[in-house]
């Protein structure tokens, strides 16, 4: 388990996160099929690119998008266009990413 004091010091990369995959708890939309909508899991996973930032890649319903990463403590702000946000608790290992839940990958 990651040490929650590490998290708090986080200032730029995302260590806590680098090579980690994470998956939503919830069944969520997964797009369209001829029976009507699908639900899956969404993951996202977290990689190294350097002391400032870390790169992202997001699979939710039937959607990819990567990026790049800043986290401040425990508060992750993409580096897009389009702004995500989210939270890591590295007691719980529960992240937040917009808006929805993902715990660790088996």
């Amino acid at each position: 388990m990651q040490d929650p004091s590490t998290v708090e010091q986080q200032d730029g990369a995302c260590v806590a996160l680098e090579a980690r995959r994470f998956d939503s708890v919830n069944e969520l939309e997964c797009g369209r099929s001829p029976t009507g909508v699908e639900t899956c899991k969404w993951s996202l996973s977290f990689a190294v690119r350097d002391d400032a930032s870390s790169s992202f890649a997001w699979s939710y319903s039937d959607v990819g998008e990567s990026g790049m990463i800043e986290c401040h403590g425990a508060t992750i702000t993409s580096l897009t266009q389009r702004q995500i946000t989210g939270t890591f608790d590295a007691v719980a290992q529960k992240l937040v990413w917009e808006g929805q839940t993902y715990a660790p990958a088996n």
